[in-house]
């Protein structure tokens, strides 16, 4: 879903059940991690695809979450969408420049194993 006004836009996107930052990492082998994040990339992108592209001069990133971890390892969330992101042109890159704040916050109301992610910003 995407709401603009004036100079400003929000774009928002659903995700699936994303591995926790401990899982990730302790996966044996980087092919693991590689394929886990091409997965959700393309999740990602797919949701994107649908919007016509709209290149942000800096925005703000809000990540909802029920996946049942720990909030701190939800951040693969925000890490797997804002990669998607850039790669969609949401963002010339995903350095503090472009992203000078990222929040996530636990969201009971959002289905069991789901997150949305919020982008927010200055087009």
């Amino acid at each position: 879903m995407i709401h603009t006004s004036q100079n400003h836009a929000v774009i928002e996107i659903e995700v699936g059940k994303v591995a926790s930052l401990n899982s990730f990492y302790a996966s044996k082998h980087w092919i693991v991690r590689k394929k886990a994040k091409d997965k959700f990339a393309a999740q990602i992108l797919e949701e994107l695809n649908q919007y016509d592209k709209i290149t942000f001069k800096s925005l703000t990133v809000k990540v909802e979450t029920n996946l049942g971890y720990d909030i701190d390892n939800c951040i693969m969330v925000a890490k797997f969408a804002l990669d998607a992101f850039k790669d969609w042109g949401g963002i010339p890159d995903d350095t503090k420049k472009y992203i000078p704040k990222l929040t996530i916050e636990y969201n009971p109301n959002l289905e069991k194993n789901t997150s949305k992610v919020f982008f927010r910003g200055v087009v």
